[in-house]
């Protein structure tokens, strides 16, 4: 018996052996896809945008990608056809297992958003780790951006997601993070928003900027978050990695004092009180250094830094509330609130899940936020 599985596992191996390089193509006969764009076609189809490096293969040059890239498009009635006429119009293998960004169109998620992310999942050649976001507009237009600093669009878009979270702007957002969300039901979906900026004469800017998140409600979109309130979510979700606060100086609204915010920390409970009502604490820490000179006049001593704190404590408490006002405004719980009553009241939570959408608007929140201002370097 033994020597029977070992031959058959020998004879496996072999056959995985041997079929490998069967499926290996030249340089000179793939075409490599870095980022595509989906956006609505004729009779409610999807429009496929791929943006394809060119490759070099020949002996005049080295071997590898070059400076240049172009666009392929094709339209059909789902992703699958669309894919399958673009090839129609290229002479090589299409790879889409390189792509690094996803970008999607406002009007097409409208449509359905599951609809569109199940596709792409199905799409097996798509890497889990794919980022995605979302346009108010064509979203094959970010393809067509050429930017200074980057060779191909799919840079970029992977740079913006780890500049916004620097900045409070966005965070990277995965197909696998949007598909589990959905799935799971643990929380709502949010998508980072991008648009093309234009320069004065109306022409494209070579430039994409981070705005903030589209929010949504179900696979229905829900709204916009701009980036205030992407600063409020971003805290709130305890995803917030960097930033800078600003506090306006007294008799001087043009003149400010900065803060870079080092650390931050989010805590959450959630419970259904007596009267059947959700009631939800949230509890922030941050940790902030002094980055810019302080407001003329102004020597800073402790008694000044505990008053900046204060006034911290207020912006920042303020921030995370318009969140709230906006997630409550639109019935969309971000912050996944129902699965924490689900895990810790779960016979309560099968009362209410049905109704959870009516719900979740009236759950009274508490926002405490707990601001600390170190290493300023300017105290006396």
């Amino acid at each position: 018996m033994r020597a029977a599985r070992r031959i058959a596992w020998a004879l496996a191996v072999f056959a995985l052996v041997g079929s490998g390089c069967k499926g290996s193509l030249e340089l000179n006969e793939i075409h490599i896809v870095h980022s595509i764009a989906l956006d609505v076609g004729k009779n409610g189809g999807v429009k496929l945008s791929a943006e394809i490096a060119r490759l070099a293969s020949g002996q005049q040059q080295p071997k590898g990608m070059l400076n240049k890239t172009f666009m392929l498009t094709g339209e059909g009635s789902n992703i699958f056809e669309a894919a399958r006429l673009m090839r129609v119009m290229s002479d090589r293998t299409l790879l889409w297992g390189q792509t690094t960004a996803i970008v999607i169109s406002k009007d097409i998620a409208l449509q359905s958003l599951d609809k569109q992310i199940e596709s792409l999942r199905r799409f097996r050649q798509f890497r889990n780790t794919t980022l995605v976001y979302m346009i108010d507009g064509q979203a094959s237009r970010v393809l067509e951006v050429e930017m200074p600093n980057a060779s191909i669009s799919a840079q970029a878009l992977r740079g913006l997601a780890e500049g916004g979270e620097t900045t409070g702007l966005t965070s990277q957002t995965s197909l696998l993070d949007i598909y589990m969300d959905r799935i799971n039901g643990y929380q709502e979906v949010c998508i980072p928003a991008i648009r093309v900026l234009k320069s004065k004469e109306g022409e494209l800017n070579r430039l994409i900027q981070a705005t903030g998140f589209f929010a949504f409600r179900g696979d229905q979109l829900a709204g916009f978050m701009s980036s205030r309130l992407s600063k409020g979510y971003l805290r709130a979700s305890n995803r917030m990695r960097s930033t800078n606060e600003k506090l306006t100086c007294d008799g001087k609204p043009g003149d400010t004092v900065a803060f870079e915010n080092t650390r931050s920390s989010s805590r959450i409970t959630a419970s259904i009180d007596k009267t059947g009502i959700p009631v939800v604490r949230l509890e922030v820490d941050a940790d902030l250094n002094l980055v810019g000179q302080p407001c003329d006049d102004q020597t800073v001593t402790p008694e000044l830094i505990a008053e900046w704190e204060k006034r911290l404590n207020s912006e920042i408490e303020d921030q995370i509330k318009s969140f709230i006002g906006f997630s409550q405004q639109h019935a969309t719980d971000l912050l996944g609130i129902g699965e924490r009553i689900h895990r810790k009241q779960p016979q309560q939570w099968k009362q209410i899940k049905d109704e959870w959408s009516e719900i979740y608007p009236i759950c009274r929140f508490t926002v405490n936020v707990n601001t600390r201002i170190d290493h300023t370097n300017f105290t006396v």
